[in-house]
C-alpha cells in the first residue's frame, strides 16, 4: 500500500491548514480510497481543534513530532520533510500542500524500491534560469557542483521504504541542519547534495506527476499533480471578481479560497471524501479545466505568460495599489 503524505506547519494565522485540506479533497476525488498521512509538530497539532479540526478528520493516520522551539515555522516545515522517511512507515508519495491533485495516482510497478521526484522547472540544471543562483548556493555551502546536470523538484517525492531510502533522507536531514549553520534554511541545496553524496540515486519522474505550472506547459493536459506554489496566490484585497478574470485568476489561486474556508464546515463523509458546498466542490474537482482554459483562450504562449511568477506578482500589485487596472483586464478577459 502507498501512502499519500503531506507535512504541515501552521498557525491559526495562516491559512496552511485550509490550503492542506484542499490538497487532500482534490486527491480524494481522484483516488477515492487513497490512504492519506499527515506529518506535523507538536505546536501545530495544539492548533488542530475548532474547525481547524476538520483536517484530522480527512486524514487516515496522523504524525505529530516534538521539535524544539527554537525553529520558526519555516525550519520547522523542513524538518518534518526531511525526516519524513524515517518517521512513517510504508512506501509514500509526498506532495506540498499548494498543489491539486487532477489524476490518478497509481503508482507504477517499476517505482517500487526507488526514490523519484520531477526536475525543478521540468529542465535539466544547464537551461534552469536559476542556475547560476544554485551553483552559487553549492558554492557557498561547500556541495558538489551537481556534476549530474540534474536537479529535483522536493515538490512531489516517491520514497520507498528501504534500507537505502532512510538512510538517503537521514544524510538529507544531516545535510540540512548544517546548512542552518549557514543561515541556510532551505532544503533544496542539500536534497540535491545527498543525491550526490549517494551516486545520484533519485530517478526521474515523468513531469505529470509535478507541473510546476510557469514551466508545465507540454504536462498540462495530462497532468496528475498542478504545482502553482505559493507565491501564485493572490490577493485580491475583498474586490470582486468578475468571471472574465478566471482567465487570469483561476478560483483555487485566489487567497480568500483558502481564508474564507476558515468560516466554512467542512463534511468528512464515511469514505472520507470531503462535501465543503457546491461551490467549493466543483472549483477542486474541476482544477485542471480551470489551466485549460488558459490555454484555450489565451493560447500557448499566452497561458506561459499568465502563469509566470512575474505576472502573478504584477497582479497582486495591481488588486493591492492600482486597482484601476482591473476593468481594463476584464475587458480583455471577455473579448478573449
Amino acid at each position: 500500500m502507498t501512502k499519500y503524505l503531506f507535512v504541515l506547519t501552521s498557525s491559526e494565522k495562516d491559512f496552511f491548514c485550509e490550503q492542506t485540506l484542499v490538497a487532500i479533497a482534490s486527491l480524494r476525488v481522484h483516488n477515492p480510497g487513497a490512504f492519506v498521512t499527515l506529518l506535523t509538530d507538536d505546536r501545530t497539532a495544539a492548533t488542530l481543534v475548532g474547525p481547524r479540526a476538520a483536517l484530522k478528520e480527512t486524514v487516515d493516520e496522523l504524525v505529530a513530532l516534538e521539535i524544539d522551539e527554537k525553529f520558526t515555522p519555516m525550519m520547522r516545515s523542513r524538518y518534518l520533510k526531511t525526516v519524513m522517511r524515517n518517521v512513517v512507515d510504508g512506501d509514500f508519495l509526498y506532495m506540498d500542500s499548494d498543489i491539486a491533485i487532477v489524476g490518478d495516482l497509481s503508482i507504477p510497478d517499476e517505482w517500487r524500491g526507488g526514490i523519484y521526484a520531477v526536475l525543478d522547472f521540468h529542465t535539466n540544471l544547464h537551461k534552469a534560469i536559476n542556475r547560476k543562483k544554485i551553483l552559487n548556493n553549492a558554492k557557498m555551502l561547500g556541495f558538489s557542483p551537481i556534476l549530474n546536470d540534474e536537479i529535483f523538484n522536493g515538490g512531489v517525492m516517491f520514497a520507498s521504504d528501504t534500507p537505502e531510502a532512510r538512510a538517503f533522507f537521514e544524510k538529507w536531514h544531516e545535510l540540512w541542519l548544517y546548512c542552518l549553520t549557514k543561515n541556510f534554511p532551505y532544503d533544496m541545496a542539500s536534497l540535491a547534495e545527498a543525491n550526490f553524496k549517494f551516486n545520484y540515486v533519485t530517478k526521474k519522474m515523468p513531469g505529470e506527476w509535478n507541473c510546476q505550472m510557469a514551466y508545465a506547459r507540454d504536462y498540462i493536459p495530462t497532468g496528475k499533480v498542478f504545482h502553482f506554489f505559493g507565491s501564485r496566490i493572490i490577493n485580491t484585497c475583498g474586490r470582486k471578481v468578475p468571471d472574465s478574470m478566471d482567465l487570469f485568476l483561476p478560483k483555487i489561486l485566489r487567497k480568500n479560497f483558502y481564508t474564507d474556508l476558515k468560516n466554512i464546515p467542512v463534511k468528512v463523509n464515511a469514505d472520507k471524501s470531503i462535501t465543503i458546498n457546491e461551490y467549493y466542490d466543483d472549483v477542486i474537482a474541476h482544477a485542471k479545466d480551470a489551466f485549460l482554459y488558459q490555454t484555450k483562450h489565451a493560447g500557448k504562449l499566452g497561458a506561459d505568460i499568465i502563469r509566470s511568477y512575474a505576472f502573478a506578482k504584477s497582479l497582486g500589485f495591481v488588486y493591492k495599489k492600482m486597482p484601476f487596472v482591473l476593468p481594463l483586464l476584464s475587458l480583455i478577459g471577455k473579448i478573449l
